[in-house]
C-alpha cells in the first residue's frame, strides 16, 4: 500500500514501499514548522564546523580540547533519554561468560521477556561520536522489542582514529561474537553512520570466508561517503534535513583523512555485496541520505541479494530515537523482520 501522498509511478526503482501513513490534515503546518527549525539547526551547525575549521587550522592541540567540549556538550543535551532505559530493558553481561570483548561493549536483555538470539547493534554519530544517550535508549527498546539481547561494541572514534580503525574494531568485536557463541543466531543492525561501518565490516567477514549474520536491519543508512546521492544535495537546500552537505563533508573528512571516498571500506556502496543476508532499510523520503537507501537497494538487488526498503514520509533522520507513533511503528515492524531472522 503506498504511502499518502505518493503514488507507485513515483516509487523510487528498487524501494518496496510497506509502510502506510494515516491522512494529516495538519502536514502542511507540520512541515513549516519543521523547516523552520531546521533552518536554525543548519545555521548551528555550520557555525560549529567553521569554528571547529579554524581551531584545527590554527591550534591542533586546542581543537582537541573543542571537539572534546563539544562531544560533552552533545551527550549531556541528550541524557534525558537516558530515564526510559530501564523500562524497556536492562544492561546485562555476556550470555554465557566469555571473556572481554576485544573493544568496549555493552549488552542489554529485555526486562520482561526471555531474550532468545542476539542483535549485533553498530551505532551511527557522524563517525566522531560515541552512542548517544538517545541512541542508547533505542538500543534498549529494540532489545525489548525484538526480546532478543543486544550486543553493543563501541568502535574508535575519528579524527583521533581515522578510517579503517571503526570498521577493524567492529570486524574484531563480530569474530569475538562468533567464536564464543557459534549457535547463538544473530541479526545486525545499525544507523546512519554505523550502516557504512557495518557494512563495511560485513564486507569483510565475507571475503575472509567467515558466516555473516541470519539479517542486516539499517535505519537512514550513510553508505556513501562521495556524496552523490542527489538527496544529500536537494535535502539541504530544500530544509527538509537539519543537515547539509557541507556538514557531511565535514564529517567525511575527518574520517577519511586522505582515504579514497570511494573506497569500499570506507563507503560500501561501492563494494561487494553477493553472498549477503535479507536486508531490511528503514528510510525516510525527507532524510538527507534517503537516495543511499535507495542506490543501495539497487546494488544488493544486482548482486543477487534480497533488500527492502521501507519508507516514510516527513520523517527526520533516524527518527526512530524519538518517542512517537512512527518510531513506535518503525522499531515495532523492525522488530518483526529481527525475529524472523533470528528464530528456526
Amino acid at each position: 500500500m503506498p504511502i499518502a501522498g505518493t503514488s507507485d509511478q513515483w516509487v523510487p526503482r528498487g524501494v518496496h514501499v510497506l509502510a502506510a501513513e494515516e491522512a494529516d490534515f495538519f502536514l502542511p503546518l507540520r512541515r513549516a514548522y519543521h523547516k523552520f527549525g531546521n533552518r536554525i539547526a543548519q545555521a548551528a551547525a555550520r557555525h560549529v564546523v567553521r569554528r571547529g575549521a579554524e581551531i584545527r587550522n590554527a591550534d591542533p592541540a586546542a581543537y582537541a580540547r573543542f571537539l572534546a567540549a563539544w562531544r560533552e556538550r552533545y551527550v549531556w543535551l541528550d541524557k534525558p533519554s537516558m530515564m526510559n532505559i530501564e523500562t524497556d530493558a536492562v544492561r546485562t553481561r555476556a550470555p554465557v561468560d566469555g571473556g572481554a570483548a576485544p573493544i568496549p561493549a555493552d549488552w542489554f536483555a529485555p526486562r520482561d521477556s526471555e531474550p532468545q538470539g542476539v542483535v549485533f547493534y553498530v551505532h551511527g554519530g557522524s563517525f566522531i561520536i560515541e552512542r548517544s544517550p538517545r541512541i542508547t535508549s533505542l538500543v534498549a527498546r529494540f532489545a525489548a522489542a525484538a526480546e532478543a539481547r543486544v550486543f553493543a561494541p563501541n568502535y574508535r572514534l575519528a579524527p583521533e582514529h581515522p578510517c579503517p580503525a571503526a570498521v577493524e574494531d567492529i570486524v574484531a568485536a563480530y569474530r569475538w561474537y562468533r567464536q564464543r557463541w557459534p549457535d547463538v543466531p544473530v541479526v545486525a543492525l545499525a544507523e546512519s553512520a554505523g550502516a557504512a561501518i557495518l557494512l563495511a565490516a560485513m564486507q569483510t567477514i565475507r571475503d575472509a570466508g567467515e558466516a555473516l549474520p541470519r539479517g542486516i536491519m539499517l535505519l537512514s543508512p550513510w553508505v556513501d561517503l562521495s556524496l552523490q546521492s542527489w538527496s544529500v544535495v536537494q535535502a539541504g537546500l530544500a530544509g527538509t534535513s537539519p543537515y547539509t552537505m557541507d556538514l557531511l563533508s565535514a564529517m567525511v573528512h575527518l574520517y577519511l583523512q586522505g582515504r579514497s571516498a570511494v573506497d569500499p571500506v570506507a563507503s560500501p556502496l561501492f563494494g561487494d555485496f553477493s553472498g549477503f543476508p535479507p536486508v531490511l532499510v528503514h528510510a525516510s523520503k525527507d532524510d538527507i541520505l534517503f537516495d543511499d537507501a535507495v542506490r543501495l537497494a539497487d546494488c544488493v538487488r544486482a548482486a543477487g541479494g534480497n533488500l527492502t526498503v521501507r519508507f516514510w514520509m516527513d520523517e527526520t533522520h533516524v527518527w526512530e530515537r524519538m518517542h512517537s507513533v512512527k518510531a513506535r511503528q518503525s522499531i515495532s515492524r523492525a522488530a518483526d523482520f529481527i525475529r524472523a531472522c533470528l528464530d528456526p
